[in-house]
């Protein structure tokens, strides 16, 4: 019997010696019944067998008649050293497709022969739920050679764009022309007339066409005309749960590109970043016959309504049918396939002091006040919130929205932070508010200044070559925020990232961790919260360790 992928991983974590081509436990009747009940589909020998049940039992009944006196006597034998029994896992033949220039790692094959065996099997859509860092671009690559694509659409943030022709440039060596549409192509216009053009060179060489765009302009006419009009041999929504709301443009647009695709294959580490209602828009895109047409018969189904005319979710139901819904096409593969060094979180803390602290308590108790009394609801709290989380890294808008800084301990807290870490380590500082990459730049001037040396900082904003200066060590510090440049960077030259300030969405805060403790990352990577005390700031965390709903977890906090 050939075991599964799932079985080849597991080997590696049940406790065994790997020597010579096997891995190697001890006879024991123990190991052989663990090894019998964790490893579904293996070849295995009469002894193994014997050691694993029959014999193993009749020791047992053995022990249990025999007079204790006697199981003493025969300390000496039972305890003689065992002989080793070898399991050996056979691998599948290695997988040879021509164009492709890295060797994939065991797991990208496992997920490449998962596709192909279920569009073999007449399914078009799937969804491969591999976290951030185990390679699914190369799978990507993989499929579209496998399948001899020559038209390739593939849609993700903007800021990933042109990290996919890296990524083609790297793994596949048969001729492509790609096209990489972002804030350098211009308008939607010349996006869709640069692609267009590059369609047809690629064509008149009799070449596959990658188009690559990202998720704000794939829905804006007239390029969503233009993709609708082609016929596209593969679809690939790169963090597809970006388009995760059934009404959004992005969601509704890939609706609309569902029948112009023979295939379709969507890439997550988040499928679900808040919950289970996230999957439908992008399974009515995959594979609308899995969940369905209609949000409103999936929500009745899989969510419990209750609060103001029972149109609030106050629960989920159902799960375990939705989970073998989704298995049917979906792949996954979690963080135990890295072989990555440690990573640590920790929580540093400051405290707001004078005016800040004045401002703050006054909007809190009115924040508090509202929502004991039923007028803010989680519809409406997002506003009230940000603005506390504004005063707890010290500053505050006015109604002109002209910002003010008023407090600087979170400033001093970071500076401090910074000087502790040295100026020969990169860092990478997330923050959520424009004040807050402000205030990241402030905190290194403080610090240079202090040490008579210039410790410098770039922002990770809108220009793709501030990821490649910083790589290139023109810069220590690199400000990152957190909902624009969490997601599909690789900032692995850092092991320390410091969260000035985090959002409200879990999916967001775990990708942006991921930045750092990805594969390429050697070192123990440490991620350090900073902390106003008795705030907002404490309740988000606490939510995001709970990976709770952050608006929903702190409105509950305080009613109850």
């Amino acid at each position: 019997m050939q075991p599964s992928f799932a079985d080849m991983v597991l080997v590696k974590r049940l406790g065994g010696k790997f020597r010579g081509s096997a891995w190697r436990w001890r006879a024991t009747s123990a190991n052989a019944r663990m090894l019998r009940r964790k490893l579904r589909a293996v070849e295995a020998t009469a002894e193994f067998e014997a050691l694993a049940g029959a014999v193993a039992a009749a020791v047992e009944n053995h022990f249990a008649a025999t007079p204790p006196a006697q199981v003493v006597a025969n300390a000496e034998t039972l305890l003689q050293p065992t002989p080793v029994v070898a399991l050996v896992v056979e691998e599948e033949p290695p997988l040879v497709i021509p164009g492709l220039r890295t060797r994939p790692w065991r797991h990208q094959v496992a997920a490449f022969r998962f596709c192909m065996k279920k569009f073999e099997a007449g399914f078009h859509g799937i969804l491969l739920a591999m976290i951030m860092g185990t390679g699914k671009s190369l799978v990507a690559c993989m499929l579209v050679l496998a399948l001899a694509a020559k038209k390739v659409l593939i849609i993700c943030p903007l800021r990933v764009v042109p990290v996919w022709a890296t990524q083609f440039a790297r793994h596949v060596e048969a001729p492509v022309v790609i096209v990489t549409l972002d804030e350098d192509a211009g308008t939607v216009a010349q996006k869709a007339q640069y692609a267009e053009e590059k369609l047809k060179l690629a064509q008149a060489r009799g070449v596959p066409f990658v188009c690559v765009i990202n998720y704000d302009s794939m829905w804006r006419e007239p390029f969503c005309e233009w993709a609708e009009k082609n016929l596209w041999d593969l679809i690939v929504p790169d963090e597809i749960h970006r388009a995760k709301s059934p009404s959004g443009k992005a969601s509704l647009e890939l609706k609309r590109l569902r029948a112009k695709a023979r295939y379709r294959v969507g890439l997550s580490g988040t499928p679900m970043p808040h919950g289970p209602m996230d999957v439908f828009a992008p399974f009515r895109f995959l594979d609308v016959r899995i969940f369905g047409p209609a949000f409103s018969a999936f929500r009745q189904k899989y969510a419990v309504m209750g609060g103001y005319q029972r149109k609030q979710i106050t629960g989920f139901q159902n799960l375990d049918e939705l989970e073998k819904l989704m298995a049917m096409v979906t792949f996954r593969v979690g963080k135990e396939v890295l072989e990555l060094p440690s990573e640590t979180s920790v929580t540093y803390t400051c405290e707001l002091t004078g005016e800040a602290a004045r401002i703050y308590k006054d909007l809190d108790e009115d924040f508090i006040a509202h929502v004991k009394d039923g007028t803010i609801t989680a519809a409406n709290a997002m506003v009230k919130l940000l603005r506390l989380q504004q005063v707890t890294g010290g500053c505050v808008p006015t109604d002109d929205a002209v910002v003010h800084r008023v407090d600087s301990a979170k400033l001093k807290l970071l500076a401090d932070t910074l000087e502790d870490i040295g100026s020969d380590e990169p860092v990478v500082v997330f923050g959520r508010f424009h004040a807050d990459l402000d205030a990241i730049h402030e905190a290194c001037v403080q610090v240079g200044a202090a040490n008579e040396t210039a410790l410098k900082s770039l922002e990770l904003s809108g220009r793709r070559d501030e990821i490649a200066r910083w790589q290139a060590g023109e810069a220590q510090v690199l400000a990152v925020q957190i909902d624009s440049g969490g997601e599909g960077v690789d900032l692995t030259r850092a092991r320390y990232s410091i969260f000035y300030s985090t959002g409200f969405k879990l999916g967001k805060y775990e990708q942006a961790k991921a930045r750092t403790h990805r594969p390429g990352q050697e070192k123990p990577v440490t991620h350090i919260h900073l902390v106003a005390k008795g705030t907002v700031d404490v309740k988000i965390m606490r939510a995001l360790e709970k990976r709770a709903e952050v608006v929903e977890a702190i409105l509950s906090e305080i009613k109850n």
